[in-house]
C-alpha cells in the first residue's frame, strides 16, 4: 500500500491540530503503553520494510539532516509545552529510510502525560495523537519548532539578564545603605552594626548549608536576592 493507504490503515479517527504543522492526523484507538498502539507502531516498521526501507525510532548516524532536526524539534515542542504551559507529553518519533539512507516518511506519536504537578493517571487522559509526515511537512514542522525553541531561549536569556541586572543594582544598594529589614539571598537583616550586618538566616540556608540560626557578617558580603 502507498503512504496515503497506510495512514488511512492506521486504527484511529482523524483530526484537526495546527500544533503539528500536518493536515494527516489521528487520535489512536488505541491508549498509551497498550498492545495495540505497540501493533500501531510496529505497522509503520512493515510498512517502511515492504518499501524497501528500514524504521528506526532515532535518526541514523548517516540520515538526513531533516530527521535528525525534526526529533530536536519534538523534544523542543514537549519542553515548550512544559515550561511554558506546565504541560507534560511525551514522544515517539518513527523514521523510515531508503537504502540510501534519505527519508521517506515520518510517524509521530505524541502522549499527553497532564499538568506537571498533577498525579499521572493515564486512564483518564486523552488516547495519543498519531501524525503522518512526508520528508516536505517534517522540515517544515522541524523549522516552525525550532524556530520557536530560538525564540523562547533567547526570551529566556533576555529575562535572566534582566534579573541579574536588578540583583546587581539592588546589591549596591544594599551594601551601600543597608536597613533593618532587607532580604538578603541568604536571609534577612535583623540588626546593624556597621561594617557589620546580622543575618537570620533563612530555613533553607539552614537546612541545606548547615547555618546557624543567625550570624553577624560583613555589610561588603551581603547580596540581594536573585
Amino acid at each position: 500500500m502507498d503512504w496515503a493507504a497506510f495512514i488511512t490503515s492506521v486504527p484511529g479517527s482523524a483530526i484537526s491540530d495546527l500544533d503539528y504543522r500536518t493536515s494527516t492526523l489521528k487520535r489512536s484507538a488505541h491508549r498509551a503503553n497498550t498492545p495495540g498502539l505497540s501493533q500501531t507502531k510496529a505497522s509503520f516498521g512493515a510498512w517502511c520494510q515492504t518499501h524497501g526501507g528500514k524504521s528506526t525510532d532515532t535518526p541514523l548516524s548517516r540520515g538526513t539532516d531533516v530527521a535528525q532536526s525534526f526529533y530536536a524539534a519534538a523534544a523542543a515542542w514537549s519542553n515548550q509545552d512544559l515550561v511554558l504551559r506546565g504541560e507534560r507529553y511525551s514522544s515517539t518519533s518513527l523514521f523510515c529510510f531508503d537504502g540510501q539512507a534519505q527519508l521517506m516518511a515520518v510517524m509521530f506519536v505524541r502522549t499527553y502525560g497532564g499538568y506537571r504537578n498533577a498525579r499521572y493517571e493515564p486512564d483518564k487522559l486523552p488516547a495519543p495523537v498519531i501524525a503522518f509526515y512526508t520528508p516536505e511537512q517534517a522540515a517544515q514542522f522541524t523549522d516552525f519548532y525550532n524556530a520557536k525553541e530560538k525564540e523562547r531561549g533567547e526570551a529566556t536569556a533576555r529575562e535572566s539578564q534582566r534579573r541579574s541586572d536588578r540583583q546587581a543594582e539592588e546589591t549596591r544598594r544594599l551594601r551601600s545603605a543597608p536597613k533593618v529589614g532587607d532580604q538578603t539571598i541568604d536571609g534577612i537583616v535583623v540588626d546593624l552594626r556597621p561594617p557589620l550586618a546580622l543575618i537570620q538566616y533563612s530555613e533553607l540556608q539552614r537546612q541545606m548549608f548547615g547555618k546557624p540560626q543567625s550570624e553577624w557578617v560583613p555589610i561588603t558580603s551581603l547580596t540581594a536576592p536573585r
